[in-house]
């Protein structure tokens, strides 16, 4: 099942079945920021995907994802590159204690904005969006 997006033009061909998973629902959701004609149909019920759709959705300067994981990092690479997105990205006590200094770390190096606002790896983030100046960065698989 091959299907065609154009990145230029913004354009979605075809049509894409969701299982209903939060996996395939929250990478679904980012891409639809992207490609606002993109139409998703039997999205994740799970507080993940709801945390990840509230975030997308408001204009807050401070946004709490809870516990959700997957939606702090995909909410991360997203907003570093949304340009005058200015925010706060944090979560509950448990995810501020969950290292993401690894992709954070990536992503500065190829020009993202982001800092700690408490202690050094861990969110909460304070994430200044813009376009990136590098196009490849390595990253440890393990």
């Amino acid at each position: 099942m091959n299907r065609k997006i154009n990145y230029t033009s913004k354009k979605v061909i075809g049509k894409v079945k969701i299982s209903g998973s939060k996996s395939e629902s929250n990478r679904l959701l980012i891409l639809q920021q992207l490609y606002p004609n993109l139409i998703l149909e039997n999205l994740s019920d799970s507080d993940d995907t709801k945390h990840l759709q509230e975030a997308l959705s408001t204009n807050n300067d401070i946004i709490n994802i809870g516990h959700a994981g997957t939606a702090m990092r995909f909410l991360t690479a997203y907003f570093s590159v949304k340009n005058t997105c200015k925010i706060i990205l944090t979560g509950s006590h448990r995810m501020q204690n969950r290292p993401i200094k690894i992709l954070v770390d990536a992503l500065q190096s190829l020009g993202a904005d982001i800092k700690f606002k408490g202690k050094d790896g861990f969110p909460p983030l304070k994430i200044i969006g813009k376009e990136l100046i590098k196009k490849k960065v390595q990253i440890q698989g393990n």
